[in-house]
């Protein structure tokens, strides 16, 4: 099918398009609290509608499934027509006891298929393919800065908490950390670190946070 043209910001409401768009980079699942029956994004509207007012020139996105958020936030680039976003996976497949890890992926960045995704929606100008674990892209990029987050990788309490103290000071005055799975504890036989690193973060009452609502949550840091 031929994608060309679906999501531009002109038509960004139209339902056909929102529910091609999910089907693409969610799949069926619904980490992010979108709904097709309503032509509802869930938390990709609030990631989209921050790069669009924030107007970044790069966005650094941290493990995804199947794309979804990093697709959001290049295409919030792409209506900018300014930015680049960083996507970074380490490629495991959690079926794989190989890549047991924190990460819960699904090999699909080692695929053809995951490769050229970003291709659908005319979002390859936008994005940046790294698959490599964030250890080692913190290596090759260390003096990189980024002024828009969205952490989602390594879900252990020392992955997020690791993912955390190396790119906060990475992150330019003013901009946002978005973190996810803030309120899951245990899913996909993994158990997560993410919602007590948030709940640390909280008590020091030295960060301007946010929390949205949802199954599995997304909580919301300016610098």
């Amino acid at each position: 099918m031929d994608y060309t043209g679906l999501f531009q910001s002109t038509n960004i409401f139209n339902r056909t398009s929102i529910n091609r768009f999910i089907d693409l980079y969610a799949r069926s699942d619904n980490w992010h609290e979108m709904d097709k029956t309503t032509g509802n994004l869930g938390y990709g509207w609030i990631h989209y509608a921050l790069i669009r007012v924030l107007q970044p020139k790069r966005v650094l996105c941290i493990g995804s499934r199947y794309g979804y958020i990093p697709a959001i936030c290049a295409l919030a680039c792409r209506d900018n027509q300014k930015g680049m976003v960083d996507f970074v996976d380490a490629g495991y497949d959690q079926a794989n006891p190989k890549h047991k890890s924190h990460w819960g992926g699904v090999g699909f960045w080692n695929t053809q298929e995951g490769g050229h995704i970003f291709e659908k929606f005319n979002l390859e100008h936008y994005i940046t393919m790294h698959i490599m674990t964030t250890q080692k892209f913190k290596k090759l990029y260390p003096s990189h800065t980024w002024s828009y987050i969205h952490v989602d990788g390594d879900h252990s309490y020392a992955g997020v908490e690791s993912d955390f103290r190396f790119f906060w000071p990475k992150l330019t005055k003013g901009g946002f950390m978005a973190f996810h799975d803030i309120h899951t504890k245990h899913t996909n036989d993994l158990d997560y670190g993410i919602h007590q690193f948030w709940q640390e973060l909280r008590l020091k009452k030295i960060y301007n946070m946010i929390e949205f609502p949802g199954t599995f949550g997304l909580g919301i840091i300016q610098k």
